[in-house]
């Protein structure tokens, strides 16, 4: 780091990248050095598209002594070993949701974070958003009364004739489905909203198959799953044989400390606007597109009104969706030498990831490659 300025790596050069460089062009006192992906002609790609310097190899841009962070933006599969390498490397590291795969996994990256003393967060963009900080003094002040209810989903149809080899969200072999590709979305924003793990979680999944069959799985189907033709009934029991499955569409409920329920819908076989709502004593707050929210609507007794907070375009012709408010915010942090977010928390990525590898179990969800574990 020079004069406070920050020098970023991009490890992957996949779709997200479009996106969370637009944020990255929007912030100032920082600067993306080079990207590095699998293949030199995707990261070449890369840089001649976003302007980037340089095309590396994993191996060669670690090894870049003028780079401060990296930000991990490959499937969820490879996020765990390209962070412990970053992270051996010196590397502050900000990583792709899901951070891992699993709760285990992440505590070796938190682990190893500590043992490095480096910068280690998950890159929840949500929680950065300015609407969700005013949304909790809303609440605070009591205006909706006591929260007891939020409902909230994120759920989208991959395309007609899409299959494990034409896209990661159908793949076992690299975690899909729904539940870790945008339902995180639902279990981190409960915990802003509602606080903390948990106390207890159940749900419903519909398991599909790679022949494109779907059935569905669950706690509250565990007993009848083992009743009837294990072929239809969803009895999904491994036996030798690795399961090719992912969960495309799921419904779950979680209580939390004091009664308070989130009931919440994630999947990649149908399109579900993806709104949340909050529901008080006295109120209720709704927020379109809950995941990048910038506006909100507030029904009380004092009435109803809508707040809005765009995001802010610095640069002409860069449309960026919100993505500058976390990279802001790990900025921030790495010149003020802060190792964890005080916002993204290493326990709140795990809590999260502990939710979701019970509601995996619950469904009889398991990847090939945990089975080969």
């Amino acid at each position: 780091m020079k004069n406070g300025k920050i020098t970023w790596g991009v490890l992957g050069a996949g779709g997200i990248l479009n996106r969370w460089i637009k944020g990255a062009m929007q912030v100032s006192g920082s600067e993306i050095a080079a990207v590095a992906s699998r293949t030199r002609e995707s990261a070449e790609a890369a840089a001649r598209t976003y302007g980037i310097p340089e095309a590396l190899s994993y191996e060669e841009l670690l090894a870049r002594g003028d780079i401060d962070a990296v930000y991990v933006a490959v499937p969820h599969t490879a996020h765990r070993d390209l962070a412990l390498a970053a992270m051996r490397a010196g590397k502050a590291v900000l990583v792709e949701k899901p951070a891992c795969v699993t709760a285990e996994d992440w505590d070796l990256l938190a682990a190893c974070a500590k043992q490095e003393d480096v910068f280690l967060m998950e890159a929840v963009w949500t929680r950065f958003f300015p609407l969700i900080p005013e949304v909790a003094r809303i609440i605070d002040s009591g205006e909706i009364g006591e929260v007891r209810m939020l409902q909230s989903a994120f759920s989208f149809r991959v395309g007609e004739g899409a299959t494990a080899e034409t896209t990661r969200l159908l793949d076992p072999d690299r975690a899909g489905g729904g539940l870790l590709d945008v339902g995180v979305y639902n279990l981190h924003f409960a915990e802003m909203i509602l606080g903390g793990k948990p106390e207890a979680v159940t749900g419903l999944s519909a398991l599909r198959r790679e022949d494109g069959t779907v059935f569905t799985s669950g706690s509250a189907g565990a007993n009848a799953c083992c009743e009837g033709d294990p072929g239809e009934s969803g009895d999904i029991s491994h036996g030798s044989q690795p399961s090719r499955l992912v969960d495309d569409l799921a419904g779950y409920v979680a209580g939390y400390k004091g009664g308070a329920l989130a009931v919440m819908t994630s999947g990649v076989g149908a399109n579900i606007p993806d709104t949340a709502t909050i529901f008080g004593t006295l109120g209720r707050i709704v927020m379109p597109v809950f995941w990048k929210p910038t506006s909100a609507e507030i029904i009380s007794p004092a009435g109803t009104r809508t707040i809005a907070r765009p995001v802010p375009q610095r640069v002409p012709g860069i449309e960026d969706e919100g993505y500058q408010f976390e990279i802001e915010h790990v900025n921030d942090c790495l010149r003020e030498g802060i190792k964890e977010s005080p916002v993204m928390t290493w326990e709140k990525t795990r809590q999260v990831l502990e939710t979701c590898d019970e509601l995996r179990r619950s469904w009889g969800l398991l990847y090939p490659f945990e089975e080969a574990d």
